[in-house]
């Protein structure tokens, strides 16, 4: 006769569930208020973060010239309300600006006494320039200088004013010489 009804493997065990069963972990839940949590965490952030990053849809501010209007004399402090410091540099209410894409003869380390004349010269012209009327002064795009300023009068370039009278060579990546007679 046989011993139990059972076969080996069908008993239940200890904790009363077969031996041939799986055990059935308790799948685990995500907590409501977590889930709840986390959305408002990432809608905050939507919100703060909406400004830092452009939309797709819309193009770039496009930047307004300042229109200048003042007298200018010639100076040497960058810090000058209206003054002009060099062939393609001056000053404007307390900050030192550059005119974008020329090269001027330096006024302050001459090579000879050409160079110096025509740094003189070149002051001199710029001056008579932006004392002409007013004239609009645009950050440049191109240069990575912030001081760079692209000055327009009736939308013709005042350095290109410079370059075509001979007061200015357009910028280059090397030096320039000033010395050597003209060509």
């Amino acid at each position: 006769m046989a011993r139990n009804l059972y076969d080996v493997g069908d008993r239940p065990d200890e904790t009363g569930a077969w031996l041939n069963d799986k055990q059935e972990k308790r799948a685990r839940m995500v907590p409501v208020g977590m889930v709840l949590g986390a959305l408002i965490l990432v809608g905050v952030a939507v919100l703060l973060l909406k400004d830092a990053f452009p939309d797709a849809g819309k193009a770039a501010k496009p930047i307004e010239p300042t229109s200048i209007f003042d007298q200018f004399s010639l100076c040497d402090d960058p810090k000058a309300n209206a003054c002009v410091l060099s062939g393609n540099s001056y000053a404007w209410r307390g900050r030192a600006y550059r005119i974008a894409g020329i090269s001027v003869p330096s006024q302050t380390d001459p090579q000879c006494e050409q160079e110096a004349q025509r740094a003189r010269a070149a002051r001199a012209a710029l001056a008579t320039m932006m004392n002409g009327g007013t004239f609009d002064s645009l950050p440049d795009p191109t240069d990575t200088d912030p001081a760079a300023r692209i000055l327009t009068r009736d939308g013709v370039s005042l350095g290109q004013i410079m370059i075509l009278k001979g007061h200015a060579r357009a910028r280059t990546p090397g030096p320039v010489t000033w010395c050597a007679p003209d060509e």
